[in-house]
C-alpha cells in the first residue's frame, strides 16, 4: 500500500489522487472479474498468473496489487480462521507481491497470519517463513521483515539460532537509530542464550555495552553479562555437586563440602548479590537471584494463562496438569516448570498459583 500511504501525506493532492485511483481501478477490477465471471469466489482469480495480471494491468501493477490487497482483506476477514486455506492465502499473497515486490505490509501481514497458530492464524510456519524470505529478498534494506521473521523462528519454530541470525541481520539495516540497533542486537543475544550459545550471547552483550552511548542500555547490557557469567558458575558448581554425589552417594549439606573435599578450589561469590543454593530435586546448584527472577516471571506467565483458560472455559483449570496441557496446546510458549524443580501450589477455586 506504499502508493496509498504516500498519497495521504498531501490532503488536497491526496483527495484528487484517490478519486483518480478509484476511477482507474474500476476497469481493472471489472476486467479481472469479467475474465472469471462476476461475483465468482476469490479463489477463481488465482487461475490468473502473475504474468497474466501484469499484462492486463496496462503498466499499473501497483494499482492491481492494491486491488488484490483490498480483496484479500475483505475475503479473509469475512471467513472464520478454521474455514481458511493456508495454500490459498499463500498463493494469493505470492501473486500480490509478484505484482508489487516492495509491498512490505503484504509480506508482514501474510507471513504472520499464515504462521500464528489458531485461533489467531493458520498455523503454517513453513509458508509464513517462505513469504517472509521472499520479502527479505525483494526488500534488502527493510529491517522490519527480518525482525518479524526472527520472531517466527523464536516463538513458533523454536529455532533460536536462526532467530538470532535474523535479529542480527535486522540490526545491520540502514536508517536505524543507535538505540534501536542495540535493542535488536540484544534480542539476538537473548536468542543465542535460549539456543544454548551462551558465549556468543555474552559477546553480543559485551559489544552493546562497549559501543552504546545510552546509559540505560549500557546498564542493561552489563546486567545481562553478569547473568550469563552467573549461569556459567551454576554449571561449574552443578558439575562439582554431581561429582560429590557420585563419590559419596549422598548430597552435601552445604556447598562448602565441595571445597573441603577438594572437588572444587573455592565457592565463587554470586555476581548478582545473592547466593548459590542446592536445588535437591534437580541435583543442581542455582543462583538465588536468578531463581527468584525466574520464579516471578513464571508466575506472571502462568497467571495470565490461567485467566485466559477461564475466559475460554468460564472456569479455572482443575489442576496444574490441565493448565500445562492448555499452555502446551497453544503452541507459542511451553509450560514453565518451577526453577527449583519443585511443585507449584495451585488453588483451583481462586485460580491463584504460587509455591511453598
Amino acid at each position: 500500500m506504499a502508493m496509498l500511504s504516500s498519497i495521504a501525506k498531501k490532503p488536497v493532492t491526496g483527495l484528487t489522487c484517490i478519486f483518480i485511483l478509484i476511477v482507474i481501478s474500476v476497469p481493472f477490477q471489472k476486467r479481472i472479474d469479467d475474465i472469471r465471471g462476476n461475483f465468482r469466489a476469490i479463489e477463481e482469480t488465482l487461475y490468473l498468473s502473475s504474468s497474466a495480471l501484469k499484462k492486463i494491468s496496462l503498466g499499473y501493477k501497483e494499482i492491481v496489487a492494491d486491488i488484490y490487497w483490498l480483496r484479500a482483506i475483505q475475503y479473509f476477514g469475512s471467513k472464520k480462521v478454521k474455514e481458511q486455506d493456508p495454500e490459498l492465502l499463500y498463493k494469493y499473497f505470492d501473486i500480490l507481491t509478484d505484482l508489487d515486490p516492495q509491498f512490505v505490509n503484504a509480506y508482514r501481514f501474510g507471513g504472520t497470519f499464515l504462521t500464528e497458530p489458531p485461533p489467531y492464524g493458520l498455523g503454517d510456519v513453513d509458508k509464513g517463513i517462505k513469504l517472509f524470505d521472499k520479502g527479505r529478498e525483494n526488500n534488502p534494506d527493510n529491517f522490519r521483515i527480518p525482525l518479524e521473521e526472527a520472531f517466527i523462528y523464536y516463538l513458533y519454530d523454536k529455532n533460536y539460532e536462526r532467530a538470532a541470525e535474523l535479529f542480527n541481520e535486522a540490526s545491520e539495516k540502514p536508517g536505524l537509530s543507535g538505540l534501536r540497533r542495540a535493542s535488536i542486537k540484544g534480542m539476538a543475544a537473548s536468542a543465542h542464550n535460549y539456543g544454548g550459545n551462551r558465549q556468543l550471547s555474552k559477546k553480543i552483550w559485551r559489544e552493546i555495552y562497549e559501543t552504546t552511548t545510552n546509559e540505560g542500555r549500557r546498564n542493561f547490557a552489563l546486567r545481562n553479562i553478569e547473568e550469563l557469567n552467573t549461569m556459567d558458575m551454576e554449571d561449574r558448581l552443578t558439575q562439582a555437586l554431581r561429582e560429590y554425589i557420585k563419590r559419596y552417594n549422598e548430597e552435601p549439606k552445604t556447598l562448602d563440602a565441595l571445597k573441603d573435599t577438594g572437588i572444587i578450589k573455592q565457592i565463587p561469590k554470586e555476581p548478582l548479590g545473592g547466593k548459590f543454593i542446592i536445588a535437591s530435586k534437580l541435583k543442581a546448584v542455582k543462583s538465588s537471584t536468578l531463581v527468584d527472577q525466574q520464579f516471578k516471571q513464571n508466575l506472571g506467565f502462568l497467571a495470565s494463562r490461567i485467566q485466559k483458560f477461564k475466559k475460554v472455559y468460564d472456569r479455572y483449570p482443575i489442576d496444574v496438569a490441565e493448565l500445562k496441557d492448555f499452555i502446551d496446546q497453544g503452541g507459542v510458549r511451553e509450560f514453565t516448570p518451577h526453577p527449583l524443580g519443585e511443585d507449584y501450589v495451585y488453588n483451583p477455586k481462586t485460580g491463584v498459583i504460587g509455591s511453598n
